[in-house]
């Protein structure tokens, strides 16, 4: 990702760093090293690490699991107004999610080119053709970019 593309916002840097807290829980394991939250006027009313592989449900992705338990906290049937913060980039599963749920943002630290639901060929979070379906979020990516990379690496 060129630096054009990273964004760095002092607003978005407490939850991602959650993130990368949950991450590196999920990574400790045996998971993929990915943490989510979600935010509702300001407060996190969901969080999630992976349990991926080791967990027993093959939608065990944090983003999922964060939005889960979001609804259940908030009690509501949707995430309209929310903001899904994301060590990488959602999945095609998570992206079809986020959208389902009318989360208005998502930031995310490293991109997913293969199955990613922006940078990849199938790009299901941001394609303007599913407005129709289900608003599209606006998207940030590369918040703390380098912090995700290196847990992603180790």
């Amino acid at each position: 990702m060129t630096d054009a593309k990273r964004r760095t916002t002092p607003g978005h840097e407490p939850f991602m760093r959650r993130c990368l807290e949950l991450a590196a829980i999920a990574r400790s394991g045996g998971n993929t090293p990915v943490g989510s939250v979600v935010v509702l006027d300001g407060e996190i009313v969901g969080e999630a690490s992976e349990t991926v592989p080791m967990g027993t449900s093959v939608t065990g992705h944090a983003e999922v699991l964060a939005c889960q338990a979001a609804l259940a906290r908030a009690g509501r049937r949707d995430l309209a107004g929310a903001v899904l913060y994301t060590t990488a980039e959602p999945c095609f599963m998570c992206s079809y999610v986020i959208r389902q749920l009318r989360v208005a943002l998502v930031v995310y630290g490293v991109e997913t080119p293969l199955i990613g639901g922006v940078t990849s060929d199938h790009p299901i979070l941001t394609d303007p053709a599913l407005d129709p379906w289900r608003p599209t979020p606006i998207v940030v990516g590369g918040v703390l970019h380098d912090d995700c990379e290196r847990l992603k690496a180790r």
